[in-house]
């Protein structure tokens, strides 16, 4: 759920309008005794025919999460207004991620996909596949570090974030954790797609560096040079202030932008960046600290531990994945706009043709990629440098990012529909001719929002699941093995060998994704 403006009151607000001459009444529904009465005694004889049905509805929102003030009109009957804003704040939750795309297990069950064939008989060698592999990289499995952007930053073996914290020696705890979370937050919003001609050559070691590892170098720099500080005298951090003047110019030069190195998609991270400086600004309960001195990504930290659902005691503090995924969806949901839910903007969410023929209630299937990366990757903040608990990390899923998708599809296990394949490559080639497009090893291309990649990437969240947990058997470790390690040291790992091998001179996935005039994964 997104966490509301500081300035809303902590109820749902309810503009009913009944159809049958019953005037316009407003009602809030909040923690006094007195909103509640008002609500039963002042209704009409029509509203009262609805009380009961909605106070039930309402009673189910409290199961799914939904923003402390929301405010909208009802024609009618307000139960059926409380049912659409549970649905969005539903598609808005981690949880549904899991519930929505375990659906296309159904799907596939009954015969019903719409744009690939699936071949469950190669479930047990693609297993084997990952499972080998990490028994290859890893003499003890349970030494697989978890799925982050913390492992980018380890590129060549090179301990820069170890290095970087020494350079903090008199910094607390606290205050090293948000200057991490910082860097995380701008890593993961900058983390485009690079085609394979883009490179970074470090400042420090003189090497190169290519892919979503040399982005992270590349951010890495533009922290450690202060461009995302306002302050000079504290220049290791990420503030509004600093955000807010950070030009394309800025990150074109930071990212050894020229004629031949080029990087697409840029622009729009700019624009993403700008989003969360407002968001920044308008959250200042969240993002300006306990000390209200600036406007931090980091700052988050202190909001979470004051949080009433976190528990402080002798033996740590436990914090719930609830609350920071209300936080960190914030930052990251407006990469992607999917489908409109009720008139409200949902981020990741979108309509899978697949669940709709097949007569599913709500066909609609969220994906939350970025937040789920930003959240993975903060949680090791949290843990590694605080000792904190979380509470229902696991609730996290795979990611749709290529690596996991291409393991699907170079394995066999999933294949293109005849019509699809010849679609998405005439697609391809129709791209190619555009001025800076790749023109090499054609591969199906298709639009974000197209109904093809929605079917892939579900389908992608589910059986990656699925391929965990198989893996934890053959490794005997299903009790010390999360699934964070297994999608690093696994699934993420094997499907980027298979991209190598089989697309060598770019190395892209088997399907690309196109966002707007961008090529993205």
């Amino acid at each position: 759920m997104a966490v509301p403006p500081p300035s809303s009151q902590s109820s749902l607000t309810i503009n009913s309008i009944d159809c049958l001459e019953s005037p316009s009444v407003g009602h809030t529904i909040g923690n006094d005794r007195q909103n509640q009465g008002a609500l039963e005694a002042g209704q009409s004889e029509n509203h009262n025919k609805h009380r009961d049905s909605f106070f039930f509805f309402f009673s189910l929102s409290l199961f799914y999460p939904c923003p402390s003030s929301l405010s909208f009109k009802v024609l009618s009957c307000p139960f059926l207004s409380i049912m659409m804003a549970v649905k969005a704040d539903y598609l808005l939750s981690l949880r549904s991620v899991r519930e929505q795309t375990k659906q296309m297990q159904h799907i596939v069950q009954s015969g019903r996909l719409q744009h690939f064939d699936i071949d469950l008989g190669k479930m047990e060698e693609v297993v084997r596949f990952v499972t080998l592999l990490v028994k290859r990289d890893f003499d003890d499995p349970s030494d697989m570090p978890s799925h982050s952007r913390w492992r980018h930053f380890e590129v060549g073996g090179k301990p820069r974030i170890k290095q970087l914290e020494s350079s903090w020696a008199s910094v607390t705890p606290t205050e090293k954790a948000k200057r991490l979370i910082d860097l995380c937050v701008m890593s993961v919003l900058l983390d485009v797609n690079p085609l394979h001609h883009w490179a970074y050559q470090e400042k420090s070691t003189g090497r190169t560096h290519k892919r979503t590892e040399g982005i992270a170098i590349a951010v890495l720099d533009l922290f450690k040079s202060g461009l995302f500080s306002s302050d000079p005298g504290d220049p290791n951090r990420v503030d509004a202030s600093a955000l807010a003047d950070l030009t394309l110019d800025d990150l074109a030069s930071g990212f050894q932008l020229n004629a031949k190195n080029t990087l697409i998609g840029l622009e729009d991270r700019i624009n993403l960046i700008q989003h969360v400086t407002e968001t920044m600004k308008d959250y200042s309960n969240i993002f300006s600290g306990n000390d209200k001195s600036s406007s931090r990504p980091g700052n988050m930290l202190d909001y979470i531990l004051s949080h009433p659902s976190t528990v402080r005691s002798s033996k740590g503090t436990v914090i719930q994945m609830e609350t920071l995924w209300s936080v960190a969806i914030l930052l990251g949901e407006l990469w992607a706009q999917g489908s409109p839910v009720e008139g409200r903007s949902v981020g990741d969410v979108w309509p899978c043709e697949a669940l709709r023929s097949a007569g599913f209630s709500d066909p609609y299937v969220p994906f939350h990629t970025t937040t789920q990366w930003l959240c993975y990757s903060i949680v090791e903040v949290l843990e590694t440098q605080l000792g904190i608990t979380v509470d229902g990390k696991d609730q996290l899923t795979p990611l749709t990012d290529y690596p996991n998708g291409g393991l699907l599809l170079d394995t066999g296990f999933l294949t293109l529909k005849k019509g699809d394949l010849e679609s998405g490559l005439s697609n391809y080639r129709r791209n190619s001719l555009l001025p800076g497009q790749p023109k090499m090893e054609v591969t199906p291309m298709f639009d974000i929002s197209d109904p093809v990649v929605i079917e892939w990437r579900a389908l992608t969240i589910t059986y990656s699941e699925m391929i965990a947990s198989k893996v934890r058997d053959k490794l005997k470790s299903r009790k010390n093995l999360s699934l964070s390690q297994i999608l690093e040291g696994g699934i993420w790992n094997a499907g980027r060998e298979l991209a190598e091998i089989s697309r060598p001179n770019t190395q892209e996935p088997p399907i690309v994704i196109k966002i707007e005039k961008n090529t993205m994964f």
